[in-house]
């Protein structure tokens, strides 16, 4: 990483530690709330008393985390569009500048902005996410589980309902035991993506992505006066907080009715960073899986260390050629790490 990287990078942290935690109520009276996954997800997450959140660049919906791009590339444009002539106008366009745009078209440009925060947060505190489906309670789908997911999640999936006041409680107990930027905690918005973002908490990002182009190649001719009035004096990491809160949970319509609640870890990415700030929280280790298609994946195992147990109310066992074992499994498993709750099996006629 370049030092002008680093020294961003430890502004968006600074910048991120100076901001709360968003962790929403989660508890309901008219939802339940599982976690799908595996049989080898299953014993993973008894054996290791913790839930897995994966590296969002690695979860399966491919549009994850570039919904807020395309809904703020035309914003920036627009507001580019406006800027550029007026320092055009003050001759402030010198070659310098204009290499360290490449020179592209403005809606381009406006791209680059939106990808260079992205690049900074990752640097700093990759973003982690661990997925829940609600469901409403009394609901054939609170008692037998999802189609779509069982599908997802073949030959012998299981569901686990957790308790959420008490998982509410342990999101809250992990930011205290471990170094993280931000965690936060919300369902996901399937519609409507331009009113959940409030683009006009971005205004002006445009200007402070500029400042940032000039002050690296023409730091000299960004203090001049009537350039530096245009410019403005915001920063980007003035933005990083609007970013975050929105860019994990926006979601295509085409996933909405998996009716999926998020919790979204931003852990500080590592041991240097937690050391240079004097956070005295340790370091949240990163683990490394391999997914179904022969990937590396990077995940983080939250709760592990909080020492309170997960959770549980009930785990349901997903259609399997072998489904009366595999609730007998399970409810050996559960047993075994001192699990007391129900194991039912899905009335789900899917065929394997």
């Amino acid at each position: 990483m370049s030092k002008k990287g680093q020294r961003r990078g430890k502004a968006i942290a600074r910048k991120r530690r100076e901001e709360p935690s968003r962790i929403e109520s989660i508890a309901s009276t008219s939802s339940a709330m599982f976690h799908y996954t595996t049989a080898s997800g299953l014993i993973g997450i008894l054996e290791s008393g913790s839930l897995w959140a994966t590296h969002a660049n690695f979860l399966n919906d491919s549009a994850e985390c570039r919904l807020l791009n395309r809904l703020l590339t035309p914003q920036i444009k627009s507001e580019f569009e406006k800027i550029v002539p007026e320092l055009t106008a003050r001759g402030a366009f010198v070659p310098d500048i204009m290499k360290s745009l490449g020179g592209d078209a403005m809606s381009t440009e406006a791209e680059k902005v939106t990808n260079s925060i992205l690049r900074a947060i990752d640097r700093t505190s990759p973003i982690y996410v661990t997925s829940f489906c609600m469901h409403e309670i009394n609901s054939p789908e609170c008692d037998h589980g999802l189609l779509s997911q069982w599908r997802g999640y073949g030959k012998g999936g299981f569901a686990i309902e957790f308790d959420e006041a008490a998982l509410d409680d342990l999101t809250k107990l992990e930011v205290k035991h471990h170094s993280y930027q931000s965690m936060m905690t919300r369902k996901v918005e399937y519609d409507n993506h331009a009113d959940a973002a409030n683009l006009s908490s971005f205004t002006g990002i445009a200007n402070a992505a500029l400042k940032v182009a000039f002050e690296d190649a023409a730091p000299i001719l960004a203090t001049r006066e009537d350039v530096a009035e245009i410019l403005g004096s915001g920063d980007l990491t003035n933005y990083v907080g609007a970013f975050i809160s929105v860019l994990p949970f926006l979601k295509s319509p085409r996933f909405k009715e998996e009716n999926e609640y998020r919790i979204v870890a931003l852990p500080t990415r590592s041991r240097y960073l937690v050391e240079e700030s004097g956070d005295a929280r340790p370091w949240k280790e990163t683990y490394f899986r391999e997914n179904a298609i022969g990937s590396v994946v990077p995940f983080i195992q939250l709760f592990k260390d909080t020492g309170a147990p997960l959770p549980i109310k009930k785990v349901i066992v997903g259609p399997h050629r072998d489904q009366e074992n595999q609730t007998l499994a399970a409810t050996l498993l559960l047993e075994k790490y001192g699990f007391d709750v129900p194991v039912v099996s899905s009335d789900t006629t899917l065929r394997f």
